[in-house]
């Protein structure tokens, strides 16, 4: 099974110029085949439409053959949401950071 995470992350690097992006979920667990997907959170400072960089986002990883989830933040956000139980934002960030400018 091919590994699709460094294609993922340069799509999402060339798109939106994010601060961070973090794997997380099922990958980070260890889970593998043709069925686990990729749990991405995505941290952009200042970002004044969420729905926009989703949308980016996902746009230019159109042509990638696997599941790919993605949350957009901004750092803020994900402070204020770190420590509430059983919000997603709350798992993401004890993900895997797999690039920071």
């Amino acid at each position: 099974m091919e590994d699709y995470l460094p294609t993922i992350i340069d799509c999402i690097v060339r798109a939106v110029s994010p601060d961070k992006i973090i794997l997380f979920g099922s990958r980070i667990r260890g889970e593998k085949g043709p069925d686990v997907d990729y749990d991405i959170l995505v941290v952009k400072r200042g970002l004044t439409s969420r729905r926009a960089i989703t949308h980016q986002i996902y746009m230019s990883l159109a042509d990638i053959p696997a599941a790919v989830d993605i949350l957009v933040a901004t750092p803020e956000k994900i402070e204020q949401e770190r420590h509430k139980q059983g919000f997603v934002l709350a798992e993401a960030v004890k993900g895997r950071v797999v690039y920071e400018r």
